[in-house]
C-alpha cells in the first residue's frame, strides 16, 4: 500500500507508514466545527440541486458529487501534511561526589578496616552499572577541591581538608542547565566547608537532593592526640627540665583512657621519664601531664614526648611530638638582697649555699648601706651598672627597704628584668616587701597591684593562718613539684592544716581583683577557719624577656618540722630555676630572635623581632635586620627585612621587628641572614596550622550528613542499603520538543488531477440529464 501511495503521490521526505509519520492539518480544526462544515457543504450542494428539472437520480449523483468536491477544497485549505514529530529525551544527571581527603584513612570502617576501604568496596558495587542504566553518571572527587575522577582510579586519600559545599557547587556549575537527579555522597561527613542557608536554598529551589553514604563509624573510636609539648628553650645540665604534654582524647566512651606518656632521647633513644595519664587528670577529655628529666650533657638536644596507650588508638600518627633544648653547663647565678636574718632568709641562704647547681651572693642590706656578705661568690658591692647586673641570671629581693639601692640601680635592674631576660624573685615578708615596693621603679614588676579602684588595698595581711594549694599553671610550667616522685606533683599534706607543720602563721590576703592581667597563680592561700576560701598568694608573671616570681609568705621554712629541709628546698629551688630560664636563653648570644606566638594558623601574622645585645651591634646601629624564613621541607625562602624600634635613650639594646604571614601550614625557620649577624647563628622557630586539618579531628560527622539530606529532600543510604538507591533518585529526564517535519500534500499532482476529475465528472453529468 505504501508503494501505491508513493507512486500516486511522490512523497520527497516523508512516507506514509514510516516510524513516527502521521497524517494532520496545518490548520487543525476541532471536530465541532468540520462536522457542521461537512453538514454545511452536503446541504448546499443538495440544495443547489433541488430546484432544478432532470432525473432526481441524476440530480442526486451530481449533488454527492459537488459536495465531495467541495469538502475537499475544504480540507485542501486546512492543509493536509504528512508530520513526523521531532522529540528527544535528555536523561537527567546524578553527581556522585567521593571524598578523598585524609580522614579517610582512619580504620573505624569494621571489615573493610580504613573508611577507604569501605569506599571502594562500594564504589566496585553494581549498583552503580543499574544507576547508569536509568540516569547519566557524573563522578567527582574532592578534598580541597573538586576533580574528575574514575571510579576505578580513585587515587589515596591524602587530601589535607574537606571542603564539601565548594564540591557540591562545582557539581551545580558543572551540571548547570541539565536535569538532575540528586547528588549522592560518598564521604564521612568531616568538613571545614559545609553547605550553608543559601547553597541549601538553591538546592531546595532547584528540587535536587543530596543523598549521602556515610562512611566509617557513626559512633567515634578513641583517638589520642598529643597537641602540644611545651618546654623551656634552655636549661641547665643538672636542672630538672619540665614538659608539659597536652593530650586530647576523642570519640570511645566515657571511661578514662588507659594510656601513658614516654620522655625519650631522640638520639640515644634513652627514657628519660614516663607518667601514667591517671583518671584524675582528664579534664572535659583534655589531659595536662607533665614530664620531666635532668640531663647530664651540656648542648643541643631533642627529646620525643609519645603516647602508648593499652587499648586501641585509632590514629598513630597524632601520638608524638618533640621539644629542643639547649643545655648549658655552669651554675645558675643568684643574688639575694635580705633586709634583716628571718627564718626565712636563713633557709634560702643555706639552700643557695648548699644547692651545686647554683652560684650565688647574699647580702643583708642596711639603711645606712652597711651590709652583711654570705654565700658563695663575695660582692665588692651592690651592682651599680648594666655590665655588673648582667652577672646574675636571677635576683631575689627579701623583705628588704628600697631606699637602701639608688634609683638608678632599680632603673638598672628593670631593665635587666625587661630587656636581658634576667629572673626577679620577690620573698615577701611583713616589713617592706611590697608595701614600700609599689611607688619604686619596680612597681611594674609586682604581679600585684597595690590598690584597686575606689582607694581599696590591693593586699594586706592574713588574719589567719594559711596552707598552700597548686594551682593549674604550676604543673603547666613545672614548678611545685613537692612529692617524692619526680613529676607526680603537690603532697597533698602540705594542704592539710590537721599536720600542723603545714600551717603558715604569716601571709599576704591578695584580692584577686589586685592581681595583674598577665599574672598567673601558682598557688593560692585557704585560712585554716575557712579552708573553702582562697587568695592567690604565689605568682609568676613575664616581664619583657624575663619572668617576675612572686611568693606571698615568708613562713615555708616551718615545713622543716614535717620533712626536713626537703619540702623547702623543692618549693624555691623550682621557682629560682623558673625565674632564670630566661635569661639563659639570651646568655652570650649577640642577637636574639624571636617569633611570637609560636605557633599561628596559615594567614595569620606573626611577629619577628631581633634584639641586639652586644654593644658593639647596637652602637653600629643597622637601618634593618635582614632575615630568611624558611618552611622546613622546601628549598627556597623568603627574606624579610625587619625595622627598628623605638629605643630609650641610653639603653643597652635594641630591637627590630615586622610582622609577616605564613601561606601554608608547617614548620618554619628563622636566620638572621644580615652579614653584620651572620657569625651569630641566631634562629627561631614556629609553627603554622591549617585551621581545617583533616588528622585533627577526624570522627566523622554523620549527624551532619543527616541534617543535610532532611533539608534538601534526599535521604541518607547506609552502605549496606546501597542497592536501594536507584529506587531513591528520581527521574528527571526532560522530553524536548522540536519543530515537526511537514510535507504538504495539497500540491501534489495527483490532488488536482482529483480536483480535475470531479470537476469534469459534475460538467459531464449535467450534460448528459440536459442541465446544462
Amino acid at each position: 500500500m505504501s508503494d501505491l501511495l508513493q507512486a500516486m503521490f511522490g512523497f520527497d521526505a516523508l512516507r506514509p507508514g514510516e516510524e513516527g509519520v502521521r497524517f494532520g492539518m496545518t490548520h487543525e480544526l476541532p471536530l465541532w466545527v468540520w462536522t457542521p462544515s461537512i453538514l454545511f457543504v452536503v446541504f448546499l450542494a443538495a440544495w443547489s440541486y433541488w430546484r432544478l428539472e432532470g432525473p432526481a437520480r441524476g440530480r442526486a449523483v451530481l449533488a454527492a458529487i459537488r459536495a465531495l468536491l467541495l469538502t475537499l477544497v475544504a480540507l485542501l485549505a486546512a492543509g493536509p501534511s504528512l508530520i513526523r514529530d521531532n522529540q528527544r529525551t535528555e536523561r537527567d544527571t546524578v553527581a556522585i561526589l567521593v571524598d578523598r581527603s585524609a580522614s579517610l584513612t582512619m580504620p573505624d570502617a569494621g571489615p573493610d578496616g580504613t573508611r577507604d576501604g569501605q569506599l571502594r568496596r562500594l564504589s566496585a558495587d553494581g549498583t552503580w552499572a543499574a544507576l547508569a542504566g536509568q540516569h547519566n553518571l557524573l563522578w567527582l572527587g574532592f578534598d580541597a577541591a573538586p576533580y574528575e575522577v574514575s571510579p576505578d582510579e580513585l587515587g589515596p586519600p591524602a587530601g589535607p581538608r574537606t571542603r564539601l559545599a565548594a564540591a557540591i557547587d562545582d557539581a551545580l556549575s558543572r551540571l548547570a542547565g541539565r536535569p538532575i537527579s540528586g547528588v549522592v555522597l560518598l564521604t564521612d561527613g568531616r568538613t571545614s566547608d559545609p553547605p550553608d542557608a543559601r547553597m541549601l536554598r538553591e538546592l531546595i529551589a532547584a528540587k535536587v537532593g543530596l543523598y549521602p553514604v556515610p562512611l566509617g563509624s557513626e559512633r567515634p573510636l578513641l583517638d589520642l592526640a598529643l597537641e602540644g609539648a611545651d618546654a623551656p628553650a634552655s636549661a641547665f645540665v643538672g636542672d630538672f627540665v619540665p614538659v608539659t604534654a597536652r593530650v586530647v582524647a576523642r570519640g570511645g566512651d566515657d571511661a578514662a583512657p588507659d594510656a601513658r606518656l614516654i620522655l625519650t632521647d631522640a638520639v640515644t633513644g634513652e627514657t628519660l621519664d614516663e607518667q601514667p595519664i591517671s583518671p584524675d587528670r582528664w579534664r572535659d577529655g583534655v589531659a595536662e601531664v607533665r614530664l620531666a628529666a635532668r640531663p647530664d650533657d651540656a648542648g643541643h638536644a631533642r627529646w620525643l614526648v609519645r603516647i602508648e596507650t593499652n587499648g586501641r588508638d585509632v590514629l598513630d600518627a597524632n601520638n608524638q611530638r618533640s621539644v629542643e633544648i639547649e643545655l648549658v653547663d655552669r651554675p645558675l647565678r643568684v643574688v639575694y638582697f635580705e633586709g634583716y636574718p628571718r627564718w626565712e632568709y636563713r633557709g634560702v641562704k643555706d639552700l643557695l649555699v648548699r644547692e651545686q647547681s647554683i652560684r650565688s651572693s647574699v647580702m643583708l642590706l642596711a639603711t645606712d648601706r652597711r651590709y652583711i656578705q654570705e654565700g658563695d661568690v663575695a660582692l665588692p658591692n651592690v651592682p651599680r651598672s648594666a655590665g655588673e647586673w648582667a652577672d646574675f641570671d636571677v635576683v631575689i629581693l627579701g623583705d628588704v627597704r628600697p631606699d637602701v639601692f639608688s634609683v638608678e640601680q632599680l632603673e638598672q635592674l628593670r631593665d635587666h628584668v625587661a630587656q636581658r631576660g634576667a629572673g626577679l624573685v620577690w620573698m615577701t615578708g611583713p616589713g617592706a616587701n611590697p608595701w614600700r615596693w609599689a611607688t619604686t621603679p619596680l612597681a611594674d614588676l609586682l604581679p600585684v597591684n597595690a590598690t584597686l579602684p575606689g582607694g581599696l588595698r590591693g593586699y594586706t595581711a592574713s588574719s589567719s593562718p594559711v596552707t598552700l594549694n597548686p594551682g593549674p599553671a604550676a604543673s603547666r610550667l613545672g614548678v611545685l613539684d613537692m612529692a617524692d616522685t619526680t613529676g607526680a606533683g603537690w603532697l597533698a599534706s602540705l594542704s592539710d592544716p590537721g599536720m600542723g607543720w603545714s600551717v603558715l602563721r604569716w601571709s599576704l590576703a591578695i584580692d584577686p581583683g589586685a592581681v595583674k592581667a598577665t599574672a598567673e597563680v601558682l598557688a593560692s592561700a585557704s585560712p585554716t577557719d575557712s579552708p573553702s576560701e582562697s587568695s592567690p598568694s604565689v605568682l609568676t608573671m613575664r616581664y619583657g624577656a624575663g619572668r617576675v616570681v612572686f611568693v606571698g609568705t615568708d613562713e615555708v621554712w616551718r615545713w622543716r618540722y614535717g620533712r626536713g629541709e626537703s619540702l623547702p628546698e623543692r618549693f624555691y629551688l623550682s621557682l629560682i630555676r623558673l625565674a632564670g630560664r630566661g635569661s639563659l636563653a639570651r646568655a652570650g648570644q649577640p642577637v636574639l630572635l624571636e617569633a611570637s606566638p609560636t605557633a599561628v594558623g596559615v594567614d595569620t601574622p606573626v611577629r619577628l623581632g631581633a634584639i641586639l645585645l652586644d654593644q658593639s651591634l647596637v652602637d653600629a646601629a643597622p637601618p634593618a635586620v635582614e632575615v630568611r624564613i624558611t618552611r622546613k621541607g622546601d628549598s627556597t625562602g623568603t627574606m624579610i627585612k625587619l625595622g627598628p624600634e623605638e629605643r630609650e635613650a641610653g639603653g643597652t639594646t635594641a630591637s627590630y621587628a615586622a610582622s609577616w604571614s605564613p601561606g601554608a601550614p608547617g614548620d618554619y625557620l628563622v636566620e638572621a641572614v644580615d652579614p653584620l649577624l651572620a657569625s651569630a647563628n641566631a634562629r627561631a622557630e614556629f609553627r603554622a596550622l591549617a585551621p581545617d586539618d583533616e588528622l585533627r579531628t577526624p570522627e566523622a560527622d554523620h549527624a551532619l550528613l543527616a541534617e543535610l539530606a532532611s533539608q534538601t529532600g534526599g535521604a541518607v543510604v547506609p552502605p549496606a542499603e546501597l542497592s536501594r538507591l536507584p529506587s531513591l533518585l528520581p527521574n528527571r529526564s526532560v522530553v524536548l520538543e522540536a519543530e515537526p517535519d511537514v510535507e504538504p500534500l495539497w500540491d501534489k499532482p495527483v490532488v488536482l488531477v482529483v480536483l480535475v476529475l470531479l470537476l469534469t465528472a459534475e460538467w459531464v453529468g449535467r450534460r448528459l440529464i440536459r442541465l446544462v
